[in-house]
């Protein structure tokens, strides 16, 4: 699959924050983002920055939008629900009722705009937590060994790849 690859000293930092730029460039290997509205110019992207060819194709498949001001914050960490969010209305993957939140001990912290799409991800066993599967951590920021998991299973979710048996998958 090559989409996310470890760092030039051999490691791989799977505990390492996700900032909206890398993930831009994960989204951009891992799925067809084909345009489905007209890029932003956002503020903040320089012509030259290393990921500006991605940020725009996730921007302009729907997967990820920039903030009120232009920006995209480009540096920003992601958090949990940005990513379930992103990958949810990127992919235009309907549904989602709010009873199967219950499973997370800490559903009253998944913001409003949020909701739908957790729903959605925990239906189509998107979603994986570890260590505590009932803890969803919504503002968290996402660490890159989350992410890679989310990805795998939203690959999966949408039958494109094989899925694997793991007790975290909620």
């Amino acid at each position: 699959m090559n989409i996310i690859s470890g760092f030039p000293d051999g490691t791989f930092k799977p505990d390492q924050g996700l900032t909206r730029a890398q993930y831009a460039a994960l989204l951009a290997k891992a799925f067809e983002l084909a345009p489905r509205r007209d890029a932003t110019n956002f503020k903040d992207v320089a012509a030259d920055f290393w990921a500006k060819v991605a940020i725009e194709k996730a921007n302009r498949g729907g997967f990820l939008a920039g903030y009120p001001d232009i920006t995209f914050r480009p540096n920003q960490n992601l958090t949990r629900a940005q990513a379930v969010v992103s990958l949810v209305n990127g992919l235009q993957l309907g549904g989602g009722n709010p009873n199967s939140l219950s499973v997370y001990s800490d559903r009253a912290l998944i913001p409003s705009f949020a909701t739908a799409q957790v729903a959605t991800a925990t239906e189509r066993k998107m979603v994986v937590n570890y260590p505590a599967r009932d803890r969803f951590s919504p503002a968290r920021d996402i660490t890159r060994g989350e992410i890679s998991a989310l990805i795998y299973q939203t690959l999966v979710a949408t039958n494109r790849t094989q899925p694997i048996n793991s007790p975290y998958i909620v």
